[in-house]
């Protein structure tokens, strides 16, 4: 019986976390200090958060995310954040 109810409230909390997952979208963002930053917040939160929201791109996977980091980086746009590979 207690595997029962701990295999169901299992499920409802996966299923209930499923659509949040599902819209974190990711934004590249030109940082007030000129770096381009991958971040899930959405422009509001990012202007309120770091005091920006020029947004280069929206995606809904890193890797594509990360690509066009490196575009906006190679032409000039941005310039990768300290510690990071662009």
């Amino acid at each position: 019986m207690l595997r029962k109810m701990t295999m169901a409230l299992a499920g409802a909390v996966l299923l209930l976390a499923t659509p949040a997952l599902a819209g974190d979208k990711y934004h590249v963002y030109k940082t007030s200090n000129g770096e381009c930053e991958i971040d899930t917040r959405d422009h509001a939160a990012m202007k309120n958060q770091r005091g920006t929201d020029n947004c280069k791109g929206h995606h809904d996977y890193r890797l594509d995310a990360e690509k066009t980091r490196k575009e906006q980086v190679k032409s000039g746009a941005c310039k990768c954040p300290s510690g990071n590979n662009c």
